[in-house]
């Protein structure tokens, strides 16, 4: 099962068996936003709770209390609950921007897959005349069984590699001469030596996708030395201003990252009409018999399909409320819903498209501008119902 399959089902283990059911809640509380000046998430918050009409109140005031209670962290974009009447309560406090949505129902874990998708562990390896520095984004923190503290998750941090760090040899000489020879053979020596700890911290940190950052010059003799192994991983090379104030790097590594992701997510379209499968019906078919190893969805995909609870299949046949197969009764279930659970159980990669268009006024106006972009998501709508899939066979 891939590494995400995995996240996801640890995700839906954990929210999933309780009785009755489950609020979710998505609050967005980024402070760039102008609808989340002076701390009006929390009026909103209140107003949206008490609109939902069968929403116990024991479960309202705790997502309220907690609001109220505990300050975001510095950085935290979105807040996240899951409330049961059994007594189970989590909250999450994301670096993400999510679309707000309040669901009292089945566990909404879509957005959440969202976040774990897009915050796939990226690495940035700075090099440049006189040092070497690694950093890593790690994904959304899944709790683990039984912990307390509430879990939340950051972008970037700097591996701390003291007291080894790496200084390579700098100086005036040119190649011409046996001084500049020497200057030439220890700064390659410096970065073959960056490539094998490069190689070291991926590994260690569960580095799927590698930024190399720093001046023309250097990076490219350090990807000329790094394993092969590690260069397929390379998804990015830039230049960074790294001796901007430390805020503004981490922005940069953020725009890179963001655009490395919408690159792939273009490549994941392609390979689709080269060799995929298309639409709702087809998709879903494909996905069932397990031949769909990495499912392609555009975010706001809308639609309901049947299920079968005793097969855990989808019956797409909207009249068909007996399962051909159990002769059970079917039920009705929003379509994200169902993808997640088909794409956990056949272990396929699950893969959330939206815009990546400037920022509106608030989380929402971000994913409604998706109708107005020519990228993955608009190919997605326009050609592939918003759903398709690669195939293994």
């Amino acid at each position: 099962m891939a590494a995400q399959a995995e996240d996801i089902k640890r995700l839906k283990d954990r929210l999933e068996g309780h009785p009755g059911p489950v609020l979710s809640v998505y609050l967005s509380v980024n402070a760039r936003y102008p609808e989340n000046q002076g701390q009006a998430y929390k009026i909103r918050l209140k107003d949206a709770l008490r609109e939902m009409e069968e929403l116990p109140e024991d479960l309202a005031s705790q997502v309220r209390e907690s609001v109220e209670e505990e300050t975001p962290p510095p950085h935290a974009r979105t807040l996240v609950f899951f409330v049961a009447p059994d007594g189970f309560f989590e909250r999450y406090d994301l670096q993400v921007d999510l679309p707000e949505a309040f669901r009292f129902g089945e566990p909404y874990m879509a957005p959440l897959v969202l976040a774990v998708d897009e915050h796939e562990a990226y690495g940035v390896a700075v090099v440049e005349a006189e040092e070497f520095r690694f950093f890593v984004s790690e994904p959304v923190i899944i709790p683990n069984e039984g912990r307390g503290a509430t879990p939340e998750s950051s972008f970037f941090r700097e591996v701390d590699m003291k007291p080894h760090g790496m200084y390579p040899v700098s100086g005036g000489s040119t190649d011409m001469d046996p001084a500049g020879r020497t200057q030439q053979t220890n700064i390659r020596r410096f970065f073959k030596e960056a490539g094998e700890l490069t190689r070291k911290l991926i590994f260690q940190n569960n580095v799927r996708h590698l930024i190399v950052a720093g001046p023309k010059e250097r990076t490219v003799v350090f990807l000329n030395e790094l394993p092969q192994e590690i260069k397929a991983r390379v998804v990015a090379e830039e230049a960074v201003a790294t001796s901007a104030p430390e805020s503004e790097i981490m922005q940069q590594f953020e725009a890179i990252q963001q655009q490395a992701e919408r690159e792939r997510e273009d490549d994941l379209i392609a390979k689709a009409r080269e060799n995929g499968v298309r639409g709702v019906k087809d998709t879903i078919e494909a996905l069932q018999e397990g031949r769909v190893y990495h499912l392609v969805a555009l975010y706001d995909l809308e639609g309901e399909t049947r299920w079968c609870d005793n097969d855990e299949l989808a019956i797409t046949d909207m009249s068909q409320k007996e399962c051909p197969f159990c002769r059970q009764e079917t039920r009705v279930r929003p379509l994200m819903d169902i993808l997640i659970d088909l794409a956990t159980n056949r272990g396929a990669r699950l893969e959330y498209v939206r815009s990546r268009d400037d920022f509106g006024e608030t989380p929402n106006e971000d994913i409604e501008r998706e109708h107005n972009r020519e990228d993955a998501s608009a190919v997605l709508r326009e050609e592939f119902e918003g759903l398709a899939g690669l195939l293994r066979y």
